[in-house]
This record gives C-alpha cells, sequence and structure tokens, in this order.
C-alpha cells in the first residue's frame, strides 16, 4: 500500500482502532468508515455521469461498514470544488441525498470548501452494534474457508476497456463498463448477521491485498485454490492468456464485496438461499492454516502488485 500505509503508521502507533475496514466507538458502540473520492484520480467527468459518481462515493462507505457487520445509518459529507463546477456538484449532492434517503441514511453535517479539482470526502456511522457482534480483519481461524461474491474482476476489466480501449465482446464489454462506472451494491448486512463469520474485509483496492492482510493481521497462512470458479465469464474469454485472467480477478479495485473466512459447516444451505435471492453466488477459494503470507498452486501470488492510490497502478 506504500505512501497510504505509511500515513496509516503515524497515527495507528497512538491508537488501538486503526486496522480495519472500520473504527468501533466503544462508548457510542458504533462503528465509522470514511472514504474520499478525488477527480482524476478515482473518476473523469469524461466518463462518469453525476449518479455514478454519488453511487461510487456512498458504496465505498456503506460496504466497509457491512463487511464489518453494522448497518449504515449517519452521513458527514465534505465538498470541495472550483467555483465553474458548482452546477456539477450540486447534482452530485442531490444524488447523494436522494441515494442516502434510499438507504436510510440521515446525512447530518459536514464542510464545502474551494479547489482545484472536484473532491469529496464520506463518514459513515452505523446503528449501535455490540463490540462481540464486529468482524475484524484480524480474527481468521486455523480450519476456516475463505469465501468470495463470484465475479471479481469485472471492474478492471471495464477500466481497462474503457481506457486503453481492449477490446470485449459486447455483452462483456456492457457488463465491465457498467461494473467500473456504476459498481453493483449488495445489500448483505442482513445475511452476514446471521453468519458465524471470523474475519471479513471488503475488497475496494483487490482481492490480492485483502488476503495478504487478513493473513498478516490473522497471523495465519491462507491456502488459495479454485481461482478459475471466481468469474467464469472472463475465465472463458482468456483461456488461452489465462495469467491475464489471473490478474483480472486478484488485482481488480473498486468492487465493494467482502471477503470472509468462517467454519464452512455454518454455511447452511438456507443461508445460502437468502444470498441467493439478492443475486450474490458465494465461492469457496481456499482455507485457513497454520503459518503466514498467502500461497496457490495455480499462480505465484507474489507476482501480482496491490492498488496503489499515489501511482496509476490500477493499469498494470
Amino acid at each position: 500500500m506504500g505512501i497510504e500505509s505509511d500515513v496509516i503508521k503515524v497515527f495507528s502507533k497512538n491508537s488501538s482502532i486503526i486496522g480495519d475496514d472500520c473504527a468501533y466507538l466503544r462508548k457510542t458502540k458504533q462503528l465509522i468508515s470514511t472514504d474520499t473520492i478525488v477527480e482524476n484520480i478515482h473518476f473523469s467527468f469524461r466518463y462518469f455521469n453525476d449518479k455514478q459518481i454519488a453511487h461510487r462515493l456512498i458504496v465505498s462507505n456503506y460496504s466497509d461498514i457491512q463487511s464489518s457487520g453494522g448497518i449504515p445509518r449517519f452521513g458527514l459529507l465534505n465538498i470541495s470544488f472550483p467555483k465553474n463546477k458548482k452546477k456539477v456538484t450540486l447534482s452530485i449532492c442531490n444524488q447523494i441525498n436522494l441515494l442516502s434517503k434510499k438507504l436510510n441514511i440521515e446525512i447530518i453535517g459536514g464542510d464545502t470548501s474551494s479547489s482545484e479539482n472536484f473532491v469529496a470526502s464520506l463518514t459513515l456511522i452505523s446503528d449501535k452494534i455490540d463490540q462481540k457482534d464486529i468482524i475484524r480483519r484480524s480474527s481468521a481461524k486455523i480450519g476456516d474457508s475463505i469465501f468470495i461474491f463470484q465475479n471479481l474482476g469485472f471492474s478492471k476489466l471495464g477500466y481497462l476497456s474503457i481506457n486503453k480501449k481492449i477490446k470485449l465482446p459486447n455483452q462483456i464489454k456492457d457488463k465491465s463498463h457498467k461494473q467500473f462506472l456504476e459498481p453493483k451494491f449488495h445489500k448483505y448486512h442482513d445475511v452476514f448477521q446471521k453468519l458465524k463469520i471470523n474475519s471479513s474485509m471488503d475488497i475496494s483496492d483487490s482481492l490480492i491485498d485483502c488476503l495478504n492482510i487478513i493473513a498478516n493481521q490473522s497471523k495465519k497462512k491462507l491456502i488459495i485454490k479454485n481461482l478459475d470458479l471466481v468469474n467464469p465469464k472472463i475465465y472463458k474469454l482468456f483461456q488461452k492468456n489465462i495469467s491475464l485472467y489471473f490478474k483480472l480477478i486478484l488485482t481488480s479495485g473498486e468492487e465493494y464485496t467482502p471477503v470472509f473466512t468462517m467454519n464452512k459447516k455454518f454455511l447452511t444451505s438456507k443461508l445460502l438461499t437468502l444470498f441467493k435471492r439478492k443475486k450474490i453466488n458465494i465461492i469457496e477459494i481456499g482455507e485457513v492454516t497454520k503459518g503466514r503470507g498467502i500461497e496457490c498452486n495455480q499462480i505465484d501470488l507474489k507476482s501480482f502488485s496491490t492498488f496503489d492510490h499515489f501511482k496509476n497502478s490500477y493499469s498494470n
């Protein structure tokens, strides 16, 4: 994570609550998460419309809280923009307001400022949640299976198609463009609360990043398998270039779905049905064992770099 990790270390030295998708406020029993989107870093007005920008900002925060076991309820919005973008900024604000109401999130304050480019930062705060019900990155247990939602990879493929002009079949082109511009939003917190999950992390930077972090913070080894099942459509498309397939599913960011570990005996057919009703397919991609790091017999995982917010590394 490079520079981002260095910044986090400055503050984590004096705080015991930094290091998960959300911070937990013990006094109020609430989770809190924040995310920022910056023009020409996370999006471009050339490709994104007002609704898509608002959607991306809210989903990135909402997903952090649900992957930690909570339900978002309140929001603080900070926006900076140049005067010549007042009209589009107000339109984005209206879209944020509409989506927030739809998700039962109340925007309770924030700040505005002038800047050279559009920048928006949203902080979401959850309903009350007991500390024992929080799902952390650092709690993976030996014997856990590793699960994800199927179809990772479309976001990065959409980025490459739009920005690098990669030619794709129309159906996959349309699906990948949509996932990149307006990531599919899953409300799964109600099902998560029924599962006996030991560890979880939102896939915002990449799957490979999440796996490394869970392994490191849990002090366990993650054995990865079944990567061919992660995205069947992309796998079929790139069978003659399988290394590209692995790169897409492992390094695609901004997917906003969780990777989680639990004893698979608790993932009953009844619970799988609840996921399927939400059009979510769960797949097992590995297991947690004694040791350190991550391993995979299908591909050398050390050859993949994670997304860096301070470099244009998403296209690599």
